[in-house]
Parts: structure tokens; C-alpha cells; sequence
């Protein structure tokens, strides 16, 4: 080999390595994190910070659109508590919560277990329970409206069958919020079965032949390895469940029921739409909000706070 042969060899991984840093230089340039991460914060602060920002400022007066606004101060956070149907809609809201989020994180958990176990015609199953991921929320009220129908209804209809007659589901004061409870839970699944098939499947399988070995059963197993493996992932089931129920289940409420009967399924978003749209007390209505933000907030720090991170990055 000439000299010259073995110059180019030499030479070819430092001329490799150095378009390589070239390479990267380009693409670690604040140009590119600009025109990736820049319309994300654009559409963000558009939608997000500045009509948060417009409602907390907007909670300090009385506008009722006709008129110029008149600040009142914090006027419309006392009447808030001088509020009957205020204080009724936060333990609406609360009951539906509780009746959404625990059955929530217990069938996810147990459907995602049975997935994972690729028992027979898996396959099939694990393309149905997506299916509320596809439909609107509009849509699958008026769905279940048709299925708790008194008349015509499949649940009126399998309840003939055995000679039952049922409760006119959504008519109902005592049966209203649990018939819109089971909706939120069938349209919260999905995701919660995904993300605790993620962590499933992150599970070292080492650790369930170790119980095994030590005469673990299916239950131990669940309870004493699965279970607390997956916490991290119930956490955030929570929180998201749980942001989901208060935000998410105006369409169906509003649809199905429109707060009644009798104002008992009359949650905090279908109160607040109510004052915002149908009352015109814009202010108020605004109040209202930034005291259900706030409230949302401090449930999600308390379900999942912050993690320290140690000097590695990893969580402590």
C-alpha cells in the first residue's frame, strides 16, 4: 500500500467524523429548534395562555356584552359562594368524578392485565374497546341517549325480555348521573388501557418467575409485583381521568340531559355555559372558571407531584 493509500485511509474517518459535527452542528442550531418547537408555542399561546390570561382578567368585571364592562373587583368570586346552584354544580361535578374515576382506573387496569395475557380472540377485542376513541363526544351522547331510551332503547329492550321495566334512565334524579357516569368511563378506557399496557409491558418478566418460584399465585402476583409496578401509570391515569371527567363531560352532559332533571346532573361546565351563553353574565361566568382551573390544578399536583430529579436526570 502506498503512502498515499494510507494517508486517504487515515484521513477518511476524520473527514467522516467531521461532516458528522457538521452535520449536527446544523441540526442542533437554535434555527431548528425554532421551526419545530415555535409553531407549537405559537398555536399554545394562542389558545391556551392568552384566553386564560382573558378570562382571569375578565372574572374582575360585570359585562354582559351590551355596554362597557364594569370592574367589580373580586364581586364575582363572593357571589360565588353566596351561589346555591354554584355550590350544588361543585358537588355534581364531584359526584360524577368519583362515580367516573375509580371505575376508570380498576377496569382499565384489569382490561389491560387480561389483553396482556393474549388470551383467545385478543386480537379482535383489542380493536373494539378503541372504538370510543374514534367517535366524537357529540356523537356518542346521542348514541347512549338512543341506548337508555325507555321505549326503544337495547337496554329497554333486553330488560322486556326478563319482564323489567327500567327507570327512564335520564329523567331520573336518582339514576341520571349514574347513567352519564357509565358514558364517561366507557370513553375514558381506552386510553387508560394503553397506558397501562405500556407499563405491562415494561414489567422485567424476571421478576414474575421469581414469584413464581417463591409459590406466588396469579393474585399474589397481581397484587404484590404488577400492581406496583404500574403506579407510576395510575397516577397519571388519575390525572388525566380526571381532567377528562371535568372538562370533557359538558358534550355529554349538555346532550344527554342538559343538567336536568332537576339540575342533578347539573356539573360545573354546563352551569358555567349556562351563565356565559344563556345569561350573558360573562364575568361571573369567568369566575367561575378560573375557580374550576384552579381546582383542577391543585387535584392533578396532589395526584401527581413534581418529581425531583437527581444530577443524572433521572427521577427520585
Amino acid at each position: 500500500m502506498s503512502k498515499t493509500d494510507t494517508a486517504e485511509a487515515g484521513m477518511a474517518p476524520i473527514s467522516r467524523t467531521a461532516s458528522r459535527r457538521k452535520t449536527n452542528s446544523r441540526t442542533d442550531s437554535p434555527f431548528w429548534a425554532a421551526l419545530f418547537v415555535g409553531p407549537n408555542l405559537v398555536l399554545f399561546t394562542t389558545f391556551m395562555i392568552i384566553p386564560i390570561i382573558w378570562g382571569l382578567g375578565l372574572s374582575l368585571f360585570d359585562w354582559n356584552l351590551i355596554g362597557e364592562p364594569r370592574f367589580v373587583g373580586l364581586a364575582n368570586y363572593l357571589d360565588i359562594l353566596k351561589d346555591a346552584r354554584a355550590v350544588n354544580s361543585v358537588w355534581k361535578t364531584v359526584y360524577l368524578v368519583f362515580l367516573g374515576v375509580v371505575p376508570t382506573v380498576l377496569l382499565s387496569f384489569l382490561l389491560a392485565v387480561l389483553i396482556n395475557t393474549n388470551f383467545p380472540g385478543y386480537t379482535v377485542f383489542r380493536t373494539m374497546y378503541l372504538l370510543p376513541i374514534v367517535i366524537s363526544l357529540v356523537a356518542s351522547a346521542v348514541l347512549w341517549r338512543f341506548i337508555y331510551d325507555p321505549r326503544v332503547g337495547p337496554i329497554a329492550q333486553l330488560l322486556g325480555v326478563f319482564g323489567i321495566s327500567g327507570p327512564n334512565w335520564l329523567q331520573d334524579t336518582t339514576w341520571a348521573m349514574p347513567a352519564l357516569s357509565l358514558v364517561i368511563v366507557w370513553l375514558r378506557l381506552p386510553l387508560g388501557v394503553i397506558l397501562y399496557l405500556a407499563a405491562l409491558q415494561q414489567i422485567n418478566p424476571q421478576l414474575l418467575e421469581a414469584a413464581e418460584i417463591d409459590g406466588a399465585g396469579p393474585w399474589a402476583k397481581l397484587r404484590h409485583v404488577i400492581w406496583p409496578n404500574v403506579m407510576p401509570v395510575t397516577l397519571l391515569i388519575l390525572v388525566l381521568t380526571l381532567r377528562g371527567i371535568i372538562f370533557d363531560s359538558f358534550d355529554i352532559a349538555f346532550v344527554m340531559t342538559k343538567g336536568g332533571p332537576l339540575n342533578s346532573t347539573d356539573i360545573l361546565a354546563v352551569y358555567i355555559y349556562d351563565l356565559a351563553f344563556a345569561q350573558l353574565r360573562l364575568g361571573y361566568a369567568s369566575a367561575l372558571s378560573t375557580v374550576l382551573f384552579v381546582i383542577v390544578t391543585i387535584l392533578a399536583l396532589v395526584f401527581n407531584p413534581p418529581r425531583r430529579r437527581s444530577t443524572n436526570g433521572d427521577p427520585v
